[in-house]
């Protein structure tokens, strides 16, 4: 099957492939706490928090932002004051301006075009989850150059996202027999596309950054139906954007997997995502102008 071979390459050249609505905002609200149950932390530890004076808090920037659920949840847990920006190529599936904190504004910017100039040079922090499908030609590095241009010098970047070359079927009986997910497990490794995530820290080094490091996060067991139930969610919401293309047998083929997935599912097997996070420094002495 052409569509299972080509898995997410069919995502290249398409944008954002996933859906909007209320449906999609729920699943990323999910995905967020599902994720914050794996990795029990919002800003990876190894990230010192600086001493900030009331006219010069910390800045963190949350790029590719969805929800701004990651920064709604981080501001709770802040021990000082800090100013916290999203951006996003599509607000809608934030909350209105009205209704989030004084300290949280979201913008609209696709971090994949230049950085304004008011940006550069102005963040502690920038933060970066599950872009696996905005990456083109498995390629962060123009991702990578924004971030460094938004951080002042000693500033930290974490980027967090899917281990797709070490994602696994687990099963409640060794013994079931799950053709259907082991299609799924190919469509998702998708011939290489992701592997370049386990690469971060050598891209992020020659990228300008210092002490990169790679930490891996797996899924508690009793949570594995929730986290495979969730990634069904994404693909359902990627058919539904290939039918919006015009891709109509592709995203009838992934329909298919999906509800022979399901049968599957109801027998105790679920597909299991290892996450990872990389963080790494800005040179103390580095230029913003990239």
């Amino acid at each position: 099957m052409e569509t299972i071979s080509s898995g997410f390459h069919l995502a290249d050249g398409n944008g954002y492939m996933l859906d909007k609505g209320y449906a999609a905002t729920c699943r990323l609200n999910l995905q967020f706490y599902l994720w914050k149950n794996s990795l029990t932390f919002n800003l990876h530890p190894s990230i010192p928090m600086p001493h900030t004076q009331p006219l010069s808090p910390l800045r963190i920037a949350d790029l590719a932002c969805g929800t701004g659920i990651w920064l709604l949840d981080l501001g709770c847990e802040l021990p000082a004051p800090a100013i916290l920006h999203g951006f996003d190529i599509d607000l809608s599936y934030g909350p209105p301006a009205q209704w989030l904190p004084d300290n949280v504004t979201l913008y609209n910017w696709d971090i994949l075009s230049p950085v304004p100039e008011h940006l550069v040079g102005k963040y502690d922090i920038v933060h970066l989850r599950l872009l696996i499908l905005v990456v083109e030609h498995s390629d962060p590095v123009p991702i990578i150059q924004n971030a460094y241009r938004m951080l002042k010098p000693g500033g930290y970047i974490q980027w967090d996202d899917l281990n797709y070359p070490d994602t696994h079927i687990v099963k409640a009986n060794a013994d079931t027999d799950a053709p259907a997910f082991d299609r799924l497990l190919r469509f998702v490794r998708s011939n290489g596309r992701h592997d370049w995530v386990l690469s971060l820290p050598g891209i992020l080094q020659h990228n300008g950054f210092t002490d990169a490091r790679l930490d891996h996060f797996r899924d508690r067991r009793e949570l594995a139906m929730a986290n495979g139930d969730q990634h069904l969610m994404t693909m359902e919401e990627f058919a539904r954007s290939l039918q919006r293309k015009g891709m109509l047998e592709e995203a009838r083929n992934i329909n298919q997997l999906i509800a022979d997935c399901c049968r599957e599912a109801a027998q105790g097997v679920a597909l299991s995502m290892p996450r990872v996070v990389c963080v790494a420094r800005k040179g103390i002495h580095s230029c913003s102008a990239y």
